[in-house]
């Protein structure tokens, strides 16, 4: 139906059940232009497996370090406040899931073996070397399916969990040897150290599920990677205005908490967050919580933080990949800004895009050109990625 369409709805629900109908064959189909092919270099530099961007320029653009800007600069606290020995100062939900967790009940001893730390993802010398050097071809014809299921388990136990779920996707065997022996408690414990601001509202009946299907629910698996890593900054003299800065930002967001906003630091030295944002009401993402990842550089707040969603989301402002495309981290950065408030206006663009300049120009001129078609499309995928709190995944459905 085209956007004038001038029928007339009795509600709001109405409208968006009749739209939601009506959109139903576009929605479950639709894919970004391009999307079998690096976003950058449209499969120059090779295969990009399904992710938004090849692994080459993945390395470019997001390296797993940080920025060599201000090398040598490290955020310390002061003894009298805040230690560099101690855990990173944890919100109000991070302290809420920690309790939950303690007092959940026991699990099988299996989950408090430590697994392995995920692996960095490759640099860019590595990717260029690659790139460089000819390939020999495997032509061995022996199945790795074939071994016992014993000898299967003993290699998976050297596997980190983001590994362990990839393994999960190769084939239904291997996920019902994963599901049969690895224990709830473990794949537990593990979602709540990927996603601290997840909160079990619900009842879960397979973490693991759960696990696979916030996995899914992501952009970019390069990226979780890189925020499970939580690469350290270069050691070196202290930056106490950077410790300061965000020492009041902790502060901000623990006291002045926004309905909807919420972030927690996951390293000692406050350089890689994780943050959550709720669908404002009255718009098409309402009810879906959407987790952002975000890098504090080492000269904050001179220089803005990167933001990337790590939740899927259709919208004009934000790429394939999760980056936005606000001005306010772009080239309008202010000092006056602090996380909470840089939440806020990300939060206030769901509401309303700015489609002159758009990360997604598809969308932007379907925004533009069909709304009714555009907050069909979103609403599918806030209830398909932003909605598991509520709604846990179904068994076979993620």
């Amino acid at each position: 139906m085209a956007a004038g369409c001038s029928k007339s709805f009795t509600s709001k629900y109405e409208e968006e059940l009749f739209y939601d109908v009506e959109f139903e064959d576009f929605c479950k189909s639709f894919e970004f232009s391009n999307s079998s092919s690096c976003w950058i270099c449209n499969g120059y530099y090779g295969p990009s497996y399904g992710e938004p961007l090849c692994g080459t320029c993945h390395a470019f653009i997001f390296p797993n370090h940080p920025s060599e800007e201000a090398q040598g600069l490290v955020t310390e606290f002061s003894d009298d406040e805040d230690s560099g020995n101690d855990e990173p100062p944890e919100n109000g939900s991070e302290a809420k899931d920690r309790d939950d967790e303690d007092g959940g009940g026991g699990g099988s001893a299996d989950s408090d073996v430590e697994r392995p730390r995920p692996s960095a993802p490759r640099n860019l010398n590595q990717y260029l070397d690659m790139l460089s050097q000819p390939r020999d071809s495997d032509e061995c014809q022996q199945k790795i399916c074939s071994l016992p299921v014993e000898v299967l388990l003993s290699i998976f136990s050297y596997l980190d969990d983001l590994s362990l779920w990839n393994v999960s996707e190769v084939c239904k065997q291997w996920k019902r040897i994963l599901e049969v022996h690895t224990p709830q408690q473990m794949w537990k414990k593990y979602t709540k150290e990927r996603w601290p601001l997840f909160q079990q509202i619900s009842t879960i009946p397979n973490w693991l599920h759960m696990y696979g299907a916030l996995m899914n629910s992501c952009f970019c698996r390069t990226c979780l990677i890189q925020m499970a890593m939580k690469t350290p900054m270069a050691m070196g003299r202290v930056n106490h205005i950077r410790a300061n800065r965000l020492r009041s930002d902790i502060r901000s967001l623990d006291l002045d908490a926004t309905e909807g906003i919420d972030a927690v630091a996951l390293d000692n030295q406050l350089f890689h967050w994780q943050a959550s944002i709720l669908g404002p009401a009255g718009s098409p993402y309402e009810g879906g919580k959407f987790f952002l990842y975000i890098v504090i550089p080492c000269s904050y707040p001179m220089l803005p933080p990167q933001v990337r969603f790590l939740t899927k989301i259709v919208h004009p402002n934000v790429s394939r990949h999760g980056d936005v495309g606000i001005d306010i981290i772009q080239h309008n950065w202010s000092l006056a800004l602090t996380i909470s408030k840089l939440l806020l206006s990300v939060q206030s663009l769901l509401t309303d895009p700015f489609t002159q300049i758009c990360m997604e120009p598809e969308l932007g001129r379907m925004y533009e050109a069909d709304r009714p078609k555009f907050e069909a499309l979103a609403r599918r995928w806030t209830w398909k990625y932003a909605m598991y709190e509520v709604l846990p995944p179904l068994e076979g459905l993620f």
